[in-house]
């Protein structure tokens, strides 16, 4: 079954489950009707992403900018710390893609102190040192805004300078570094470092290895909003090598991941009900859960979902559609989908796609269906097989199979 535990270079979905610091919560009144001034809104916002958000994630911020910018910009932003409303507009400019005017805006708010200003800023050099040249130059002034707005207090650039020390960007890789830092943000309630520090008591990494303190940082990270730490938890009932193995609590944190939107959660998730672990057998469940998690983008769910049709396991047999399924996940590159395509194409008649798939199979270590070659070597011409050979060298994974 997928799935272990890690570390993270990016927070949870916490706003969405109204628990970023527990600030969230205070935003919603009585009738639904947001109470937070448009400062909380807007660091809220941008702690659920880690930062700034990524392409097509802005959604929010654009919301946030658009009300806030529907009254008198200053006023909305009086009772907020200095530098808020230049952060604002900052935003504003970030939101529309004008990153130089977004740049300028934040730049005029770091002389009042205002480290989301100096945390965005952090991100855009980080971002933009992405040509060769120019990557230790990004490191080095997003190392420089990071450490700049964890020294004046701010939660998030604790988090993001421990991830430099932890990974080693642009300073000596640190653990120990890494680890204070994580623990003073995790410590000001920042969702990503108490993910982190359930990393690094687990592994032991700069820290005695201390399982149960591990277990608490993931199960706070969890209500904060980090999926991926309720996954942990699941992780380590399910294998039980470290507690207690226990199906029904992994099942418990697993189902909270899934609905977390953790695509390795769902998979686990349905893993479990198809396999009646911790819970009910269900195969309706296991296949919702496969399904949501190929939405995801989890293409590893695709051959899971693939052999339940191609055993006939709680649907019909349906080769045809086992074969969309494991293509899914073997374009995408798994040995295993590559091995059941060859599989499928076989039983379909189809031995010069099944040809290509058991090449490439074993080309990629599944070295269990190389008997099928010989099988084919029967069924069809040399020069076939060596133009197939020669397509299969020339794929990569990503890229749409050839058509036979």
């Amino acid at each position: 079954m997928p799935g272990g535990s890690l570390r993270l270079n990016g927070g949870g979905n916490a706003c969405s489950v109204l628990a970023v610091w527990l600030l969230c919560l205070s935003f919603i009144g009585p009738a639904g009707a947001s109470t937070a001034s448009c400062g909380q809104l807007l660091e809220a916002a941008f702690l659920e992403h880690w930062g700034l958000p990524r392409e097509g994630q802005a959604v929010d911020l654009e919301a946030i900018t658009a009300r806030c910018a529907e009254d008198d910009v200053s006023a909305s932003f009086e009772n907020d710390p200095p530098g808020t409303l230049m952060a604002f507009i900052g935003f504003s400019e970030f939101v529309k893609g004008r990153i130089s005017a977004a740049v300028e805006a934040w730049q005029a708010g770091v002389p009042d102190a205002n480290t989301l200003a100096m945390v965005a800023l952090g991100d855009v050099a980080l971002r933009t040192g992405g040509a060769e040249d120019r990557i230790d130059d990004g490191l080095k002034k997003a190392y420089a805004w990071y450490r700049r707005a964890a020294e004046a207090g701010s939660p998030l650039g604790m988090s993001k300078l421990a991830w430099f020390y932890d990974e080693g960007y642009h300073v000596k890789r640190d653990p120990a570094q890494a680890l204070a830092w994580y623990m003073r943000a995790a410590e000001a309630g920042e969702p990503t470092a108490m993910h982190n520090l359930g990393y690094f008591f687990k592994a032991g990494k700069a820290v005695a290895k201390d399982i149960e303190t591990a277990m608490r940082w993931y199960e706070w990270a969890g209500q904060a909003g980090v999926a991926a730490s309720y996954h942990n938890l699941g992780v380590l009932y399910d294998e039980g090598l470290e507690v207690p193995e226990d199906d029904g609590k992994a099942v418990h944190y697993y189902r909270l991941a899934a609905y977390g939107g953790y695509p390795d959660a769902m998979v686990n998730l349905g893993w479990m009900y198809r396999h009646g672990a911790g819970v009910e057998r269900d195969y309706g469940e296991a296949i919702h859960w496969y399904e949501k998690a190929i939405d995801a983008g989890y293409d590893e769910a695709a051959t899971n979902l693939g052999v339940m049709y191609y055993e006939g396991v709680g649907v019909e047999k349906d080769l045809e559609a086992a074969l969309r399924y494991f293509l899914l996940a073997a374009t995408a590159g798994r040995p295993e989908a590559m091995a059941n395509a060859s599989s499928a194409y076989m039983d379909l008649g189809a031995y010069r796609a099944a040809y290509f798939w058991t090449v490439l199979g074993t080309m990629n270590g599944m070295g269990q269906i190389a008997f099928r070659l010989v099988e084919l070597q029967a069924l069809l011409p040399d020069a076939v097989m060596a133009e197939t050979e020669a397509l299969a060298a020339a794929w990569t994974p990503g890229s749409p199979p050839p058509e036979f």
